[in-house]
């Protein structure tokens, strides 16, 4: 890559702005048991731990094989688990307190995200967000990168749930750059940490590649990206900027 500086760049969520603490699924159980025991509802404790538990196993194989699987698809299928147990306003209530507990779970930002991101900005670049999402939804992740300080320097945020196709399609990556208003992908640098999604999608698009491993050091085969970086304040640096 040239050390011209790029029109745009576009960023993976998970692993390379923000990362999760394990807990979700206990989360969202406690948040269900809540639910389970105002209403007094006939669901024990076993088939709760049944449903939660199969919804990571289940998002993984959805998501390599290209077809959605985010909170509506595990709605549906929890309730079929539930069926005869549960009424239609039962229902809605988990729904609802599943929604509500993606808005709980343990969150952190990478080290140097919110600073990098606020240095590409203040040089006038633009930047996105090109996210796979799982059981929390776009609208949720906002509310994270918001609390980080991040938000205020994106331009647009493209999440799966909301576009409709996870990385590496194009129309993600196509969705972005049209939030940004760019014409031309090859002068924009994508930033993620998986070689199968965020390398292999944005450089079929001519766009530049770099893997961040800092935070996941992705050992899956694949092409590697045009540059590998360790840390986020290295970023600058490979654009060019430093």
């Amino acid at each position: 890559m040239s050390t011209l500086t790029p029109t745009a760049v576009t960023f993976d969520l998970w692993n390379t702005l923000l990362v999760s603490d394990p807990g979700g699924v206990e989360v969202r159980r406690d948040a269900w048991q809540q639910v389970v025991d105002e209403r007094e509802l006939d669901i024990s404790g076993t088939l709760l731990d049944e449903v939660l538990e199969a919804f990571p196993s289940r998002f993984e194989s959805e998501w390599r094989a290209g077809r959605q699987f985010g909170a509506p698809e595990a709605m549906a299928e929890a309730f079929v688990a539930f069926s005869g147990l549960i009424s239609a306003d039962d229902e809605r209530a988990l729904a609802d307190a599943f929604d509500v507990a993606s808005t709980r779970l343990v969150v952190d930002v990478v080290a140097g995200a919110p600073e990098v991101v606020s240095l590409l900005a203040g040089h006038g670049i633009g930047v996105a967000i090109v996210s796979d999402t799982s059981l929390t939804g776009g609208i949720h992740l906002r509310g994270y990168l918001d609390f980080h300080g991040i938000l205020d320097h994106v331009d647009h945020a493209s999440f799966s749930d909301e576009v409709g196709v996870y990385k590496p399609h194009p129309s993600i990556f196509h969705d972005a750059l049209a939030g940004l208003g760019v014409d031309d992908p090859t002068g924009v640098v994508h930033v993620g940490d998986l070689k199968r999604t965020d390398v292999a999608g944005a450089r079929a698009l001519g766009m530049t590649t770099v893997r961040f491993r800092g935070a996941h050091d992705d050992d899956e085969h694949g092409d590697e990206a045009d540059h590998v970086i360790d840390r986020l304040v290295d970023l600058p640096a490979v654009l060019g900027l430093a």
